[in-house]
C-alpha cells in the first residue's frame, strides 16, 4: 500500500507551488493539496478559537498558530482519506527521488513508530541524540529520535497519530515543538518518533519574494517575555538531562543529521504530479 502525500501551503503562495510542481514531478511523486492557515486572513482574536496565547514554550505567535492550524488540516485530511500513514510536506523542500520507493513500499514502517521525520534541519550546528538500534533500509537508517528535531516540513505519521495530535486542541505551541520536543509537549512524550539517516527532504526551495510571507513576529515585552525566558529554560534543561541520560546509559549517540539526495545507483521512478 502506498503511503500518500498531503502538502501544505498558502493559496496566495503560488510561487512556491509552481516550484513544488516540479518537485514533486521528478522524484516521480503526486500530492494531495491542503490550503495552508493564512495569518493575514484572521485576527489574533480569531485565532485563539482554537489556540491558546501562551503555552509551555511561552507566548504563541499568531504566525505558528496558523502554522499548527495548517497541520491540523492535514492531520483532518488524512484521517478522511482512511490512509493509515501519510507524508505531510510543506510548499518549500527539495525532494530526493528515492523517496518515491520507500512510498510505494512502507514494509520499512518500524512496528511501534508513530511518526517518522525524513528532513533535515537547516542548521550545522545541531545535533541530535538517536537510538543505537538501527534499522535499514535502501542504504539509509530510521533510527529512534532521544531529543527535540526542529522543524515539521517532512514527515510520516500514522492515522492514529492525526487523531491524538488533534485531541490537543487548543494548541498551545508551535508545529515542531508540538510534535517534536518532549520536554515542552507532553503529546511528544506518549509517542514514537523515527528519523531517517540521511534525511530525503531538506527546506529551502523558496520562490522569489514568497520567504517571509505574513506579519512580523511580536516580541512580548515585561512579565510574558520574562515568563516565557523561564518556561524555555525549564524545558532546555529538562530536554539537556534526558539527553545527557541517555547518552550516559548508551541508549543514543549525538548525531548530525544530513541530507543525501541520492544514495542508490539508480532511482529513477515514474513522473506524475499534484493531484
Amino acid at each position: 500500500m502506498t503511503i500518500p502525500i498531503f502538502l501544505i501551503g498558502l493559496e496566495r503562495a503560488t510561487g512556491r507551488a509552481r516550484l513544488m510542481e516540479q518537485e514533486l514531478q521528478k522524484a516521480g511523486l503526486s500530492a494531495t493539496r491542503v490550503n495552508a492557515v493564512d495569518c493575514d486572513a484572521a485576527t489574533r482574536e480569531d485565532f485563539l478559537r482554537d489556540c491558546s496565547s501562551e503555552g509551555p514554550w511561552g507566548y504563541f505567535q499568531t504566525k505558528d498558530m496558523a502554522c499548527t492550524l495548517s497541520h491540523a488540516k492535514a492531520w483532518e485530511a488524512v484521517i478522511a482519506s482512511g490512509a493509515e500513514q501519510a507524508l505531510i510536506l510543506e510548499d518549500d523542500v527539495f525532494l530526493t527521488p528515492e523517496l518515491a520507493i520507500w512510498l510505494n513500499d512502507p514494509s520499512w514502517w518500524p512496528e511501534d513508530a508513530d511518526i517518522v521525520r525524513f528532513e533535515r534541519w537547516r542548521s550545522t550546528k545541531l545535533y541530535v541524540a538517536l537510538g543505537r538500534n538501527r534499522q535499514s533500509h535502501l542504504g539509509r537508517e530510521i533510527r529512534l529520535m532521544k531529543s527535540r528535531h526542529p522543524g515539521g516540513a517532512a514527515y510520516a505519521l500514522t492515522r492514529k497519530a492525526a487523531q491524538h495530535f488533534l485531541a490537543q486542541k487548543p494548541f498551545d505551541i508551535t508545529l515542531d515543538g508540538l510534535l517534536f520536543n518532549p520536554s515542552a509537549s507532553a503529546a511528544a512524550r506518549q509517542i514514537n518518533i523515527y528519523q531517517v539517516v540521511p534525511a530525503m527532504v531538506e527546506q529551502g526551495n523558496e520562490a522569489p519574494g514568497e520567504h517571509q510571507m505574513g506579519s512580523p513576529r511580536h516580541r512580548p515585552k515585561g512579565w510574558p517575555l520574562l515568563r516565557q525566558k523561564i518556561r524555555r529554560g525549564i524545558a532546555e534543561i529538562d530536554g539537556g538531562a534526558r539527553t545527557i541520560a541517555n547518552l550516559a546509559l548508551g541508549r543514543a549517540t549525538l548525531e548530525k543529521i544530513t541530507y543525501a539526495p541520492q544514495v542508490l545507483p539508480d532511482a529513477q521512478p515514474n513522473q506524475t504530479s499534484i493531484a
